[in-house]
């Protein structure tokens, strides 16, 4: 893990300095002078050399210090901590959406195997996976926000609402506090994002765990079931679906890191104040210290997203555990 973060670092350090632009040229005004340009440079330290000033970001990084936003002049650490529960709580939710849609369609197709019913499930998981999330983020705000306008099609809550929450966890506070009005808006806000992002990875786990469920309802301990009588749908919940899921748990775990990094284009589709839709305008206005603290975020999600799903599997696998 620190081995990768590291790697992470030096690599954005040096590609957001060596890309094209000049964030100081864009923060000044035409008329600026040559000593107000070297005396804004020396204040974000881009006067000394690429190696100093990755040794001096890396002591203050350390220390919990990213540094101060070049365009919104507040430290990246409180802006990051800001706008990082929104992503999580938009990303949770999409995967709770694409487990819940792909486990359906997957049972749904294994228990109809050889029928129309599993031939119409490979369709649907053949065309969700053929369209990539910001383009159905745009055909759900045709749909749903401009012939239907049954949801909201930016924002993250109604600027209206008195918001009595202590966190930026709007969705759980919401939901501990008992604020169904509060939760109705935030779900009206939500739903088309994460339901953008959940649709080709509810395809991708729908087409795993139906051909995982395919092969275990051919072992001999599920024949043995339908001898006891279970019906085809109990044998699928009670006997097959644990060690067919299994392999789909690593795969939704990989699957996950990329769906948050998804949430950058589609947070900025929706407009919704989110983690990802910061790093577009971090990386719109060159603001370098913003960049490298949104991505070592990012980097550490993944990581630990990681290596949650590796726990998981060895604690749902007992031949792991005890080999």
């Amino acid at each position: 893990m620190a081995i990768t973060l590291v790697g992470v670092a030096i690599v954005v350090f040096i590609l957001i300095r060596v890309a094209p632009g000049n964030p100081i040229a864009m923060m000044l005004p035409p008329g600026a002078t040559e000593a107000d340009i070297a005396q804004l440079k020396a204040m974000y330290g881009l006067d000394k050399s690429l190696f100093q000033q990755f040794v001096i970001w890396a002591g203050n990084a350390l220390q919990g210090d990213f540094g101060t936003s070049i365009t919104l002049r507040q430290p990246v650490s409180d802006l990051v901590l800001e706008r990082l529960p929104a992503t999580l709580e938009l990303s949770i939710l999409a995967l709770l959406i694409a487990v819940a849609l792909g486990g359906f369609s997957a049972v749904l197709g294994a228990r109809e195997r050889g029928r129309p019913t599993e031939a119409g499930v490979d369709l649907f998981n053949g065309v969700t996976l053929s369209i990539p999330d910001f383009l159905w983020g745009l055909l759900l705000i045709l749909l749903f926000g401009v012939l239907w306008p049954i949801f909201h099609i930016s924002g993250r809550v109604s600027p209206q609402l008195s918001l009595p929450f202590v966190t930026q966890f709007y969705l759980f506070e919401a939901i501990v506090r008992l604020r169904f009005d509060i939760l109705r808006d935030l779900l009206a806000h939500m739903l088309m994002p994460a339901l953008s992002l959940a649709l080709p990875l509810a395809a991708i786990i729908s087409q795993l765990l139906k051909q995982g469920l395919k092969e275990v309802l051919q072992l001999d301990y599920t024949v043995l079931a339908r001898v006891r009588g279970f019906t085809e749908t109990q044998v699928i919940l009670r006997e097959a679906l644990r060690n067919a899921a299994l392999p789909t748990l690593t795969l939704i775990g990989v699957q996950f890191t990329f769906l948050i990094g998804g949430t950058v284009i589609v947070e900025r589709l929706f407009a919704y104040e989110g983690l990802g839709n910061m790093a577009i305008d971090a990386v719109i206005n060159r603001d370098l210290p913003l960049i490298q603290g949104i991505v070592l975020t990012f980097a550490c999600l993944f990581i630990l997203i990681n290596l949650a799903v590796d726990i998981a599997y060895t604690f749902l696998n007992p031949r792991l555990r005890h080999g």
